[in-house]
């Protein structure tokens, strides 16, 4: 709460008398490690990731990406991201702005994410559990199938999602060298842009943050 203290044109004056938690923001934290694609179906991803409440976004540089070097990602891009994220926050009445992190490439990224827990890898080959069994076996669930106590600290969780043509099996053997546990979205091979956006909504439903 803001008590206003002065209105001038392009500018507001006041003092903060209350502070409350967002409302807004999942207590699952989803670092969205999205793989570099077309631009309009990237920047969809980051619109409607923000909006589900996605936390953070890295963009990832696989093999299959349609850009190949960070450099390639100038400055006016990045702000064109920003701004996005940013916009689509103000609609979807955020309490945090997303986090949009330099490109990286994908062996530091899978480093990166392995070292701040738990990271999932969205795999389209056979073999891979379902999304839904990592879940419940990572988190933690009754025997019912409902939540059990929930951890002491927000659940974080880093998704890798891959480019138009998915992950390259040798990526697929890199992020299992570092620990990542591959999950598939079922039988159905969803679009580079659909299929980050199917795995954030079944994560934060699964946590309860879409009640």
């Amino acid at each position: 709460t803001v008590l206003l203290s002065a209105i001038e044109r392009g500018r507001v004056s006041g003092t903060v008398e209350r502070k409350e938690l967002a409302g807004g923001e999942p207590r699952t934290k989803i670092t969205l490690y999205a793989a570099l694609m077309r631009p309009e179906r990237f920047e969809w991803v980051l619109q409607k990731g923000t909006e589900l409440g996605v936390s953070a976004f890295v963009p990832l540089i696989c093999e299959r990406s349609t850009i190949a070097d960070a450099d390639a990602l100038s400055e006016h891009k990045q702000e064109r991201w920003r701004r996005i994220i940013r916009e689509a926050a103000e609609q979807s009445r955020r309490g945090k702005l997303p986090r949009l992190a330099p490109a990286v490439l994908f062996p530091p990224a899978c480093d990166q994410a392995t070292k701040r827990g738990t990271a999932l890898l969205l795999w389209e080959g056979a073999g891979a559990p379902s999304l839904r069994h990592v879940l419940h076996t990572t988190v933690g669930r009754a025997a019912d199938g409902a939540p059990a106590t929930p951890p002491a600290q927000p659940f974080s969780v880093a998704l890798f999602s891959g480019p138009e043509g998915g992950f390259s099996q040798q990526e697929f053997e890199a992020a299992s060298r570092y620990g990542m546990i591959p999950v598939t979205l079922g039988p159905r091979t969803l679009r580079a842009e659909t299929a980050p956006l199917a795995a954030t909504s079944a994560i934060l439903y699964d946590m309860g943050d879409l009640e």
